[in-house]
């Protein structure tokens, strides 16, 4: 339950808007690739880098563009497609870039083409109602013009899943801006203001998107390193193989009560990983207690601490929503199997570099990144550096902070 950041200190996704593969998808969360860039510079030797919550895969395109392998864990499927298009379609593309230039400049002539508008007007929107029954998220027209252009990405693409992946992506990042919705911290409605100079131009938005890949593909460098998905949930690993990873980085889920798959109703519907809006909380049951959302009322705490149950005491009086303190509860003991699970996969002297941020709910300060340290040190990490790299504010205005801290595993 806080606001954005007011400092720009380079850290955050925002960063990526200008750089090349990473702002193929307008993400809210996560950081930037500069800060990851930089961290795995200061790592000489790394051969293999490991993020537990991939999102839109930035640690993964960095690290592919470095040259290094990586690999990564994540829940939610249209962030792991995402992901896995910017670097495994991506260098694709870039190994037979005659071929994807023709078939990206045919596809943009199709765009445009008065068959398309034809099309438009006979897509069958009954999934669309299925999926989402009395939403209004599009203006009708919009919505159509949406899914004709989808599924000529599907045709261009058919056969080479490379290819259809890379325009699927073009479609889905610019699903929200086609749409009423807009996405600040939360996927919300968008305001009367924020209509006065609204244009949608559904083809125009995806002409630009494609027209970047094509410029961005002869961007990649000749060698890349490898990825790979190691599981949906990062706690799944906790018993595989030891010590594989020389790095891992990450910015876990905040303890904020952001949805992260309501963010993305839209393009999970869009691309057929969900059929309709109420398998959401299902995927929400997968992942990190992190949001009221997967908050459960009845499950067993499998690890507690004192300092942790300290604040969520706090809340049991202060909140009137009785979720807040078992959100609180359930987030640190889901935290410590995440910790156990990099902990095991690290390397004997492997960093684990981690972004944080603390929270206040109901004037109880949570100090997440202190918490955290503890939970680390429990799992058997001890901390080599512990630096704020950005203030941030509740919607009381206090102020909090984000937090970087490194664990190196002893």
């Amino acid at each position: 339950m806080t606001q954005q950041s007011t400092l720009d200190l380079g850290v955050t996704f925002r960063d990526n808007r200008n750089q090349a593969v990473h702002s193929w998808y307008p993400y809210v969360e996560g950081f930037s690739a500069d800060y990851v860039r930089q961290k795995i510079a200061r790592h000489e030797g790394v051969a293999h880098v490991y993020d537990p919550f991939g999102g839109s895969g930035t640690v993964q395109v960095v690290a592919s563009h470095s040259g290094i392998d990586s690999s990564y864990s994540e829940i939610n499927p249209f962030m792991s497609f995402v992901a896995e298009t910017k670097v495994n379609a991506a260098r694709t593309a870039r190994e037979n870039q005659s071929e994807f230039q023709a078939a990206a400049k045919q596809f943009l002539k199709h765009l445009r083409s008065d068959g398309l508008e034809h099309e438009a007007k006979l897509v069958d929107l009954a999934a669309y109602h299925e999926a989402f029954p009395r939403r209004d998220f599009f203006e009708e027209d919009h919505l159509r013009t949406l899914l004709a252009v989808k599924d000529l990405a599907c045709r261009t693409g058919d056969g080479r899943a490379w290819l259809r992946d890379l325009l699927l992506l073009a479609v889905a990042s610019n699903a929200v801006a086609s749409s009423h919705m807009t996405r600040r911290a939360d996927l919300r409605r968008r305001r009367a203001n924020e209509y006065v100079t609204r244009v949608v131009d559904v083809q125009g938005l995806v002409h630009s998107s494609v027209t970047q890949m094509m410029r961005d593909i002869q961007m990649i460098p000749d060698r890349t390193g490898s990825m790979t998905k190691l599981s949906e949930d990062c706690r799944e690993i906790r018993h595989g193989e030891a010590g594989r990873f020389d790095l891992a980085i990450t910015s876990p889920p905040y303890l904020n009560g952001t949805n992260y798959f309501r963010n993305t109703k839209i393009e999970l519907w869009l691309l057929d990983f969900i059929k309709a809006e109420k398998e959401l909380p299902g995927l929400c049951r997968k992942a990190v207690t992190a949001g009221i959302n997967n908050v459960s009322r009845t499950r067993t705490l499998e690890h507690t601490y004192p300092s942790v149950e300290e604040v969520a005491s706090a809340l049991d009086v202060a909140s009137p929503d009785k979720r807040i303190p078992l959100l609180v509860r359930q987030y640190f003991s889901d935290m410590t199997q995440v910790f156990q699970a990099v902990q095991h996969n690290l390397k004997t002297g492997g960093e684990f570099i981690f972004d944080i941020g603390d929270s206040k709910f109901y004037g109880v300060h949570v100090p997440t990144d202190r918490l955290l340290v503890q939970v680390a040190e429990h799992v058997g990490f001890e901390v080599t550096s512990d630096e704020v790299i950005a203030r941030r504010y509740s919607r009381d205005r206090s102020e909090l902070r984000q937090v970087e801290i490194i664990f190196r595993k002893a």
